[in-house]
Parts: structure tokens; C-alpha cells; sequence
């Protein structure tokens, strides 16, 4: 994450949490910090921006009070706009202004043509069944600007798998493979600016980080251990530790158990 300029953005995040009274996460803090600043990159107070899936994203609020662009937080729980209304509450972001939270589906948004400057899709697009990832895509496309950008995060594995639920997830999710990224999520008139993937750091430094830590994860694998045990709730503010000591940032997905994609419109 210090190569890639992103520990700034952990700590403004982190800080923001606070704010807000979440948690940060193992693979949010890297996902989260991506996302913004890709950004800022493209973001001022005239664009448009949508947060699909937004949940307890903290990358709405963080944003929109960064740029004041017109942000657009999206969800199709009730539970989770109840959640991004909170914030915005908490914040004291007017709610007729500038900060829109919203239902939507991202298989058939509801924005014109050409209308957004900058999409953000965390750990969102790989819950959708049957086509669902693939039809969302095509409406990124439709509803960016030229020259918009959508950044979109999924895990990833050696094989392309679906589940009905997983150990941390009660929903359905799928893990990308090389060929299920490229068949899936690339489109034609979206060119992908920039690929980085999460994979594991030189294997003598893992060796030690577990070997040092044996007694509490017993030889399993120890992010495993820390949501099975319910430890992203308990000491979530350990969890850059375990970021740090288990994540490494690389643009080749050898090894890849998450990709951070960001694509611009033609």
C-alpha cells in the first residue's frame, strides 16, 4: 500500500470511520483507499458521481466531502439506506442537497445517458446472479460521460467459482478468474486504465507473520480465523495489521485473491 500511495488514504478513512462509528476491514482498508483515490483523480465539485452497493461504505461521505460533487449513494436494502441517510445525518450533510441516497438496481439504473463522471463499485458486483455482473457493466457504460471512470473490486481465485454463501458472506458470491474478468466485467468502449491485485507478500515474511502469531491461528490461515471467530467486529482497529502482514499489491494477478480494476469510457 505504500508503494501505491494508498496508506494516506487508510489513515483519512480510518479517521472518517470514527466519524461514523464503523469498523474498517482486512481487504476494505485496501479496497476503500483505492477507490478514492482513483477519485480524486476525477472528481470536483461539477461532477457526478454514483456509489453502487453502498451499504456501510464509507466512500460516499468521505468523497462527497472531499469534492461536493453530486454523489448518488445506492442500495436496494432498505436497511442500508436507512444506514448511508444516518451518516448523512451524523455528518450534517443537508438532505435535499448534493448527497442523494437512493434505490437502485445496477442491472437498470435509472441515470440518462452519458451523465456520471466516476462509478465506485466495491465488493458489490460479484453478488449479483445469473448475468447480473455482465449486464451491470453495460450499464456503467451507458450512464458514464466520455472520459468517466468506474472502478469496480471483486475477489478472485485460480478458478472462476460460485457459491450460495460463504464463512463471511450469507449471499451469493462469485470469485473471478483471468478469463471470467475478461469474459464478465471488460466491455467494449471501456478501456482498462488501471489493474492492481491483492496477493499474498514474499513467502518468508508469511512465514514468519505466522509462525510468530501460532498460538492463535493454529496453522489456518488467519483471515479465516478472524472472521470465523467474529473478530473484524471485536478489534477493527487491528485489522490494518492483519492488511499490512497479509496483502501485497501487484498488477500481474499471479496469485491474485482480489482484483481493483479501473475502467474509462471511450
Amino acid at each position: 500500500m505504500l508503494r501505491e500511495g494508498l496508506m494516506q488514504y487508510w489513515w483519512l478513512l480510518y479517521r472518517h470511520s470514527k466519524l461514523l462509528g464503523q469498523r474498517t476491514d482486512i481487504y476494505r482498508n485496501v479496497e476503500d483507499a483505492y477507490t478514492t483515490r482513483q477519485g480524486d483523480l476525477i472528481l470536483n465539485s461539477d461532477s457526478k458521481h454514483l456509489d453502487i452497493g453502498s451499504g456501510s461504505s464509507l466512500v460516499p461521505t468521505f468523497l462527497f466531502q472531499r469534492h461536493g460533487a453530486l454523489t448518488y449513494a445506492t442500495e436496494m436494502d432498505p436497511v442500508y439506506l436507512k444506514r448511508q441517510k444516518e451518516f448523512q445525518v451524523t455528518l450534517g450533510i443537508p438532505e435535499s442537497g448534493r448527497f442523494q441516497v437512493q434505490a437502485e438496481d445496477a442491472t437498470g439504473l435509472s441515470f440518462r445517458d452519458n451523465s456520471l463522471d466516476f462509478i465506485s463499485v466495491i465488493s458489490t458486483i460479484e453478488h449479483i446472479p445469473g448475468d447480473g455482473d455482465s449486464r451491470a457493466m453495460a450499464e456503467f457504460k451507458r450512464v458514464l460521460r466520455p472520459g468517466g471512470r468506474v472502478v469496480v473490486t471483486v475477489p478472485t481465485s485460480p478458478t472462476y467459482q460460485e457459491a450460495e454463501s460463504t464463512f463471511y458472506y450469507s449471499g451469493f458470491e462469485r470469485r473471478y478468474d483471468d478469463a471470467a474478468l475478461r469474459s464478465r466485467l471488460h466491455r467494449t468502449g471501456l478501456k482498462m486504465i488501471d489493474e492492481q491485485h491483492m496477493v499474498s507478500p514474499p513467502e518468508e515474511f508469511s512465514t514468519l507473520f505466522r509462525a510468530e502469531f501460532a498460538e492463535i491461528f493454529h496453522g489456518v490461515h488467519p483471515a479465516e480465523v478472524w472472521y470465523k471467530n467474529g473478530w473484524h467486529e471485536q478489534y477493527p482497529d487491528v485489522s490494518i495489521m492483519m492488511t499490512l502482514a497479509l496483502i501485497r499489491l501487484s498488477p500481474n494477478s499471479s496469485g491474485s485473491f482480489g482484483a481493483m480494476l479501473t475502467f474509462e469510457k471511450l
